[in-house]
């Protein structure tokens, strides 16, 4: 639009400035006209090329949890034992992953669920480990009239993580294990601002869940001590590290398994002593 302007107003100027201007107008509108449409149209393959591009901005929070977890398991693994790794790098807002619509209040709201990351390995001394997480995320807008009048779109997002450390065991070397779920309860140790929502032990197997932050991080980072540092950085690096949440559940129960075992242990050695 400006460049055909530009080659208006010459125009416009020639017709009393000079007569052989007057008569290369007309050519140069032609150009400008030119020069404008292939503008735009460089525009378009641009805007094209964007939304293309979208799908492959990938999070670097998820294969960044992946590659952590799996670098701290990596000596407590039984060796050449298989590890199965599965991960969905799509944006947790695509449409497959959209389990309902509906209004909440006066929002129109989109719900999405996302499994996307789930690790499952044999460990060395033959647990059987599995490390799962999902995502929901809920999509809100509405229309309202503001003040002048003009009818304004009003959009936000609300969402959290589901993190989930599951451990299964041989019950014939975890005797009672299945008695054993307010000692799991107790022996849960979480990072400051970690939701505990769920326990569950049963004779061959134990599990925790718990709920993070929509904005976790795959591994916070250490705050600097000087003084002087923004409080805006000090806030990001205190978010919900998902990397350590997992470490600690793995750590409170193998203090479950350990004991169960410790306790078969115990019991097989008095039963030894009474037949003889």
């Amino acid at each position: 639009m400006l460049v055909l302007l530009s080659s208006y107003g010459l125009w416009a100027s020639s017709v009393s400035a000079d007569r052989d201007l007057l008569e290369l107008a007309p050519q140069l509108l032609q150009y400008g006209l030119l020069l404008g449409l292939l503008l735009a149209a460089v525009g378009g393959l641009l805007l094209l090329w964007r939304a293309l591009l979208k799908p492959r901005d990938l999070d670097n929070r998820r294969y960044g949890l992946a590659r952590v977890l799996l670098k701290r398991l990596h000596v407590d693994l039984a060796p050449d034992a298989p590890v199965r790794l599965k991960l969905d790098l799509r944006q947790p807002d695509v449409r497959e992953k959209r389990v309902k619509q509906d209004m909440v209040g006066w929002w129109n709201t989109q719900f999405f669920v996302d499994p996307w990351f789930t690790l499952e390995a044999r460990l060395a001394d033959g647990t059987f480990l599995r490390i799962h997480m999902m995502e929901k995320l809920q999509k809100r807008y509405r229309y309202k009239t503001s003040a002048s009048g003009k009818m304004k779109k009003k959009t936000k997002t609300k969402g959290f993580a589901r993190l989930e450390v599951s451990l299964r065991v041989k019950p014939l070397r975890h005797p009672g294990l299945g008695a054993l779920k307010a000692r799991a309860t107790n022996a849960t140790r979480l990072p400051r601002r970690i939701e505990l929502e769920r326990v569950r032990v049963a004779a061959d197997r134990l599990s925790l869940r718990v709920r993070l932050a929509g904005d976790w991080v795959a591994q916070a980072q250490k705050a600097p001590d000087d003084p002087e540092t923004p409080s805006f950085w000090k806030e990001a690096l205190e978010k919900d590290d998902a990397s350590h949440t997992a470490t600690m559940m793995l750590l409170s129960l193998y203090q479950v398994v350990h004991y169960a075992r410790l306790r078969g242990k115990r019991e097989a050695v008095r039963a030894r002593r009474q037949s003889v």
